[in-house]
C-alpha cells in the first residue's frame, strides 16, 4: 500500500489471511505501469487487456505531467538473476523444505534441503499447450539460472481435479547457492523470509558436514520445527529493506 499508494486491507470472517484490495483507478493504473515491461509469463495477456481497458477509459500514465498513453510493452526475457522478479515467484508459488533421518544416536543422516517452486503447466484451462498458453519456458528459465538438470512434470491435487504442473527443485548444493546469493541480493519479505533465513542456516550445516554431531543434529532439528506452518514467532525487521521504496515510481494524479 505504501507503494502504490492506496489500498485497502480486509479481514475475512473467520479466517486466518488478509486480503489486499486495489479498487481505486488510480491505483489499477499505478500497477499496471509498474508490471508493464517487467511479466516474464503467459499471464501478460491479462495485463494487456488491462492497458487496453484503461487506455479506452483515458485513464493513462503520466510522465513528466503530461498524460500519455499507456503502451503495451512485450515479455522481460532479461536474465532471471539481474532482478526481484523471481523474488516474487517464489513467494507466491515456492517453499523451502528440509528433510532427514535420525540414526539410533540421534545423529542426522541423509540429510537433504531444498527450494521447490512449482506451476501450472499451461496458463488458463485449454485442450493443448501453445507456446503462448505454457509455463514451460519460464520454468526452463528458472532452471537454468539455478543450474538445475530438469524441470518435472508433477500432479497437484486440487479440491475436485487434478491439476497438471512443472517443478523445479535445488537439490543439489550449488543451486541452493545460487539461490541463496540471489535471496540475499533480492530478499523475500513475506514470513517467507524468515523460513529462507532458517533453510539458508540448514544448507550450512549441511555443508560442513556439522549435523554429524548431537549438537549439530540438535540444531537442524530445531530450524526444521520453526520453519513454514510450524513457525510462532515473526520477525518484520526485514520490511525496513523494502528495495521498492528506492526504485519504483508511481504517479498521484
Amino acid at each position: 500500500m505504501e507503494v502504490i499508494k492506496v489500498g485497502t486491507i480486509v479481514y475475512p470472517k473467520d479466517s486466518n489471511y488478509l486480503d489486499l484490495l486495489f479498487q481505486e483507478i488510480k491505483s489499477i493504473k499505478n500497477i499496471a505501469v509498474l508490471l508493464n515491461g517487467n511479466m516474464r509469463t503467459p499471464k501478460i495477456e491479462a495485463l494487456h487487456r488491462l492497458i487496453d481497458w484503461l487506455n479506452a477509459r483515458k485513464v493513462y500514465g503520466t510522465t513528466d505531467g503530461e498524460h500519455k498513453k499507456i503502451y503495451k510493452l512485450s515479455l522481460d526475457n532479461s536474465w532471471i538473476g539481474s532482478n526481484p522478479w523471481f523474488s516474487g515467484f517464489i513467494e507466491s508459488d515456492g517453499n523451502f523444505y528440509c528433510e532427514f533421518k535420525l540414526n539410533s544416536e540421534k545423529i542426522a543422516t541423509l540429510v537433504k534441503g531444498y527450494m521447490r517452486v512449482s506451476q501450472k503447466q499451461s496458463y488458463k484451462a485449454t485442450t493443448t499447450i501453445s507456446k503462448k498458453n505454457s509455463n514451460l519456458y519460464i520454468m526452463e528459465k528458472i532452471r537454468e539460472f539455478l543450474d538445475v538438470k530438469n524441470v518435472t512434470e508433477i500432479q497437484r491435487n486440487k479440491s475436485n481435479y487434478i491439476e497438471l504442473a512443472y517443478e523445479v527443485r535445488t537439490t543439489k548444493k550449488l543451486s541452493c547457492d545460487i539461490l541463496i546469493n540471489y535471496l540475499t541480493n533480492f530478499p523475500l519479505f513475506s514470513s517467507k523470509h524468515l523460513d529462507f533465513l532458517d533453510w539458508s542456516e540448514i544448507h550450512n550445516i549441511r555443508k560442513s558436514k556439522i549435523y554429524k554431531s548431537l549438537d549439530g543434529s540438535s540444531k537442524l532439528i530445531s530450524l526444521k520445527n520453526n520453519m513454514n506452518t510450524k513457525r510462532t514467532q515473526f520477525n518484520w525487521d526485514s520490511l525496513n529493506r523494502f528495495y521498492c521504496k528506492n526504485v519504483i515510481k508511481v504517479s498521484n494524479d
